[in-house]
């Protein structure tokens, strides 16, 4: 399908780029067929700075990409760990950019679903695009919003190895004085 991204003013409308959304990418690569060695690469190659890359006990890389987007406080990406395939990537934004992001989502992906939480506050819009779930919310707790790229099997996976590693962790606890995380 081929959208294009229009902008009405003074009564003309202007047609300024094509928007494709048959493949999601993040940094020129499709996340969907993507696998940890080669998006950190990617990830690298822009200039990121690395703050943690996951290792066996780090569940997910964590970036600073504010040399190349300057409202990306910080840049989150996990993994399958059995598969090494992408499972999410999140920016942590400044809580003023979420109508930035908003409007550019929208143009490019169309009408967002609205997901309600417990408060009116917990409002996520939610796209779908490739079979990667895109989420943006606004965390006025947190000061800050949040936008995620979720492969839903993949991160799944992840959970799931992560809520075993807390169960071993935690059975190992009881066999030492170790203190369980």
């Amino acid at each position: 399908m081929q959208r294009f991204l229009m902008i009405m003013s003074q009564g003309f409308v202007f047609v300024l780029m094509p928007l494709s959304v048959q493949a999601l990418d993040l940094f020129a690569t499709n996340i969907n067929n993507t696998d940890r060695v080669a998006f950190r690469e990617v990830i690298r190659n822009t200039g990121a700075n690395v703050i943690r890359e996951a290792g066996e006990d780090n569940w997910f890389d964590v970036y600073d990409l504010s040399a190349t987007f300057k409202q990306s406080k910080r840049f989150f990406v996990g993994y399958d760990k059995a598969t090494g395939r992408f499972a999410f990537a999140e920016h942590q934004l400044p809580y003023d950019y979420f109508s930035t992001m908003f409007l550019r989502l929208q143009a490019k992906y169309g009408e967002a679903k609205k997901i309600f939480g417990q408060f009116e506050s917990d409002l996520k819009y939610s796209w779908v695009v490739d079979g990667i779930t895109i989420e943006l919310q606004q965390q006025w707790a947190k000061n800050h919003t949040r936008l995620s790229y979720i492969h839903p099997q993949n991160l799944q996976a992840l959970q799931q190895a992560y809520d075993q590693f807390k169960a071993t962790a935690f059975a190992e606890s009881l066999k030492t004085d170790e203190p369980y995380y």
